[in-house]
């Protein structure tokens, strides 16, 4: 026959009629928790726990792609663009963006190009993590 527990945050209860080992969903890493507290299932006698959790694993960033390649744009003309950080899980995903031609288009810190003049230029964004690199080559043309 298996020892069942029900498990406690405070005097809620959590979780009813686990075994041992106990898993607990929902909980931040690196932190420590002295709140919990456990009984034999269907007791009321409960013996405090405390515990803390392990760090998060750290993902490396593998690479980064932008939402487009090229963006056709006219004076005065704004465009959105995104960057996705690979992998999806990667643990930092803080991002650049960069124009090699801000008198022709800029960009910001949200990944928003605003046309300026008549040329080109390659707005480029830069992970945090790795300095992978991807980029989009703008093309501006007159207001009509």
């Amino acid at each position: 026959m298996t020892t069942t527990f029900d498990l406690y945050d405070g005097e809620t209860k959590v979780q009813t009629g686990v075994s041992s080992p106990i898993l607990i969903d929902g909980l931040n890493s690196d932190t420590e928790y002295t709140n919990y507290s456990v009984s034999y299932s269907g007791k009321s006698d409960k013996t405090p726990v405390s515990f803390k959790t392990k760090a998060a694993a750290n993902v490396p960033v593998t690479g980064v792609t932008m939402s487009q390649k090229t963006a056709s744009m006219k004076v005065g003309d704004t465009k959105q663009v995104t960057a996705t950080v690979a992998p999806e899980d990667a643990t930092n995903k803080n991002v650049t963006y960069a124009s090699d031609n801000e008198e022709i288009a800029t960009i910001d810190a949200t990944g928003n190009i605003v046309a300026v003049a008549v040329g080109s230029a390659n707005v480029t964004v830069t992970t945090a993590d790795g300095s992978f690199t991807d980029k989009t080559a703008v093309t501006v043309a007159e207001a009509s």
